[in-house]
């Protein structure tokens, strides 16, 4: 059976869509039926990041489906040929539209609740029916009934932070006052130093004991900054593109980790 992984941050800025589509493009490059899912409603960015490799127009969104306007099946895109693997590869996007992000907002606690059935029949469509080894959400950041959902309704939640301090306070408060919802995270660090510093493994070494201590998690993997892809266009080829970048090596270790985890 395939196994579903949240990709979190506290905020927006730490990467988190960037390494949610990269992880994706990673391991369907190992071999694995990848599904990415952009449930960031309120905020949606893949829609851009695969405007390359969709071909025709998107007739229908995820947000169709949470509002029971089509089927699941309605709403994913396979974009399998346009990525050069054997693997399959499916994406369901989040309406970037501005009447369709305020449309998100605001929404009922009954509507959520409703959300989170779809969201567990979603899952269970795309791991047991179309037998997918990897289903990805790229979630809300912060802590929203969506991104709640998206977390409880996954096997592994990844909580992606930054080095800065004010994101490591802020990630140690939830995940210490939302324990039950985020139990057995696994946390990602993105931007952690200068790309010049990478090599330095004794200092790689101690950053990742430090927070460990503070966050009570474990540490699956160290991403620098690498001024490169920050600047670069905002695609899904980067590891298409560049497969030796260093930013994919990280990816490529983490991603042997979610494996063998």
């Amino acid at each position: 059976m395939g196994k579903a992984i949240s990709i979190h941050s506290l905020r927006g800025g730490t990467g988190k869509s960037i390494i949610a589509t990269n992880l994706a493009m990673v391991l369907l490059k190992k071999g694995f039926d990848v599904s990415l899912l952009d449930l960031d409603f309120r905020a949606p960015s893949l829609s851009s990041i695969f405007s390359e490799a969709i071909e025709k127009p998107v007739e229908y969104w995820l947000n169709d489906f949470f509002n029971n306007r089509c089927n699941i099946d309605k709403a994913l895109i396979d974009i399998s040929e346009n990525c050069g693997t054997d693997g399959k590869i499916l994406i369901g996007l989040a309406n970037p539209s501005i009447y369709a992000i305020l449309s998100m907002v605001g929404r009922s606690q009954s509507w959520e609740a409703s959300a989170l059935k779809k969201l567990c029949s979603l899952r269970s469509f795309l791991l047991n029916v179309m037998e997918i080894d990897y289903l990805i959400y790229d979630t809300t950041p912060g802590i929203q009934y969506s991104s709640i959902n998206a977390v409880t309704s996954a096997d592994l939640p990844i909580f992606v932070a930054t080095s800065d301090p004010l994101d490591i306070e802020g990630v140690a408060n939830v995940l210490s006052e939302f324990n039950d919802v985020f139990r057995n995270a696994l946390i990602l660090m993105n931007k952690v130093f200068p790309e010049t510093e990478s090599l330095l493994d004794e200092k790689n070494k101690a950053l990742v004991s430090q927070l460990e201590e503070t966050l009570g998690h474990p540490i699956i993997g160290t991403i620098p900054c690498y001024c490169d892809v920050l600047r670069a266009k905002r695609d899904y080829s980067l590891i298409i593109k560049d497969p030796a970048h260093p930013f994919i090596s990280k990816l490529e270790e983490v991603a042997k980790k979610l494996v063998e985890h």
